[in-house]
């Protein structure tokens, strides 16, 4: 179980005011399990229709009223619904995406009734212009891989899992956790974190295993291309979908991914990898102030994708490829991290809050720049490095800090944690900054951790010019 989605659910449930909730993410991310697992561990009765698997269930939602397609799945499906005890589930909703006008009704006219519905391609759906979205009327959980703590408490590694997360700044983390911690973390990086391939590992402990498990849900991914052949080239989708691996890290060049083609068919091919929520895409922000959203350049982006396991299977990279040369894994590392520490990010918000991240670059003749994230925390923007060792440059976060006259910045790294003064490195500068280092697998207490820091060494709040 998720726990911060689960505690997500739980409040949603118990809202006075309930209205339908919708669940998003990415195939095979748990979004079914979820629900599931809610409904067992909260002793609720889950009545679950499945409109991949029965596709007769559209005619039950055929009425916009809820009293009688209550009723008629009671009588179809000989089970009671009390609205005070049961989850109405309905999955892999967009296959029959008129059902998704009827949640308004049971919110209208049934909130007693908890309905929550799911859907893998959901985004098609919800973006089609002639649908009437219940706007208003509906809430929405977006859901993502599971997180490195979250394969800690899968594989019962709950004593470093609890030190982790009562970490603070006066503490210095013995050598041998440290070590533990970053070896957890190379596994956390073979496997990912989709919840069917973790569970092979955990019952089996067999990392091959896990791997099949893997570059089964790429096929998966696969078969949906053939839903959209009509709309899309499906031997031009086999394309670019073989070169997302390529995007990670690295500005997105339309022609790179698709050799020949007109940028508005790549564009759309994006466009659906990014509705799967197999891709996201990091905008440019010129970051003068907040929101960062407001200042992106939509023709700037680099990658993320939805999983650091799929990512290497997606690059051809089989965990049994990388038993026998370690090398692969080590060659592919920077991006590595930044895959790792980006998908993080970007559920590292509450549920509600519709996963985004931005970074900042320069391209300037023979001078070019970039830092590598960039998140908004309330007022303030926290710009973030991430380097796959203990050292690395920081030219460009040094010119990005001064220039915006920001005074703290963070550090993922293989390091142990730090809290220093970091002086720009530009010619006649004494300008510093407050760098805090945290090692790659304290990612998911960043925004605990950063809290923590004294006052003054927050105040990334004053807009300022670029």
């Amino acid at each position: 179980m998720k726990r911060n989605e689960e505690t997500f659910l739980w409040n949603w449930y118990r809202k006075p005011h309930r209205k339908p909730l919708v669940i998003r993410g990415a195939r095979q991310v748990g979004k079914s399990t979820l629900v599931r697992l809610f409904c067992r561990d909260r002793d609720l009765q889950l009545v679950e229709l499945n409109f991949e698997e029965d596709p007769s269930l559209k005619k039950i939602f055929s009425s916009n009223d809820p009293v009688q397609i209550v009723q008629t799945i009671e009588i179809i499906y000989n089970t009671r619904i009390d609205t005070s005890k049961t989850v109405l589930f309905l999955d892999e909703i967009q296959s029959h995406p008129e059902v998704i006008v009827t949640l308004r009704y049971f919110y209208e006219r049934m909130p007693e009734l908890a309905v929550i519905s799911a859907g893998s391609l959901l985004e098609f759906a919800l973006d089609n212009k002639e649908l009437s979205v219940p706007v208003g009327r509906i809430e929405y959980l977006f859901l993502g891989p599971m997180t490195f703590e979250e394969f800690l408490e899968a594989t019962e590694e709950n004593q470093l899992l609890s030190y982790i997360q009562r970490y603070t700044f006066e503490e210095k983390i013995p050598q041998p956790i440290h070590e533990k911690a970053l070896e957890l973390l190379k596994t956390y990086y073979l496997l990912g974190g989709m919840p069917e391939v973790i569970k092979v590992y955990t019952d089996t402990g067999s990392l091959l295993e896990a791997d099949a498990v893997k570059f089964s849900i790429l096929n998966t991914y696969r078969d949906d291309f053939a839903s959209y052949g009509s709309r899309m080239d499906v031997s031009r989708m086999q394309e670019v979908f073989d070169r997302l691996g390529s995007t990670v890290g690295k500005k997105i060049r339309y022609v790179e991914l698709s050799e020949g083609e007109r940028t508005a068919v790549t564009q759309k091919i994006l466009t659906f990898f990014t509705h799967a929520r197999i891709l996201y895409r990091v905008y440019h922000s010129s970051a003068d102030y907040p929101p960062l959203k407001a200042q992106i350049r939509r023709k700037i982006s680099k990658g993320i994708l939805v999983d650091i396991g799929l990512f290497l299977a997606m690059s051809g990279l089989s965990i049994g490829d990388i038993a026998h040369d370690s090398n692969l894994l080590l060659s592919n590392r920077g991006e590595l991290a930044e895959q790792f520490i980006g998908q993080h990010l970007l559920y590292d918000q509450p549920s509600y809050m519709t996963p985004e991240l931005y970074y900042w670059t320069r391209e300037k003749p023979q001078s070019n720049a970039e830092v590598d994230f960039l998140v908004q925390r309330g007022n303030s923007i926290l710009p973030i490095e991430v380097k796959s060792g203990k050292t690395g440059t920081l030219k460009s976060l040094h010119l990005y800090m001064e220039s915006k006259h920001l005074q703290v910045a963070l550090r993922f790294s293989t390091h142990t944690p730090a809290v220093e003064t970091a002086a720009s490195s530009l010619p006649r500068s004494d300008f510093t900054y407050t760098l805090v280092t945290l090692p790659l697998y304290l990612v998911g207490q960043s925004r605990r951790l950063m809290k923590q820091l004294p006052e003054e060494s927050r105040q990334n709040k004053a807009p300022i010019s670029g």
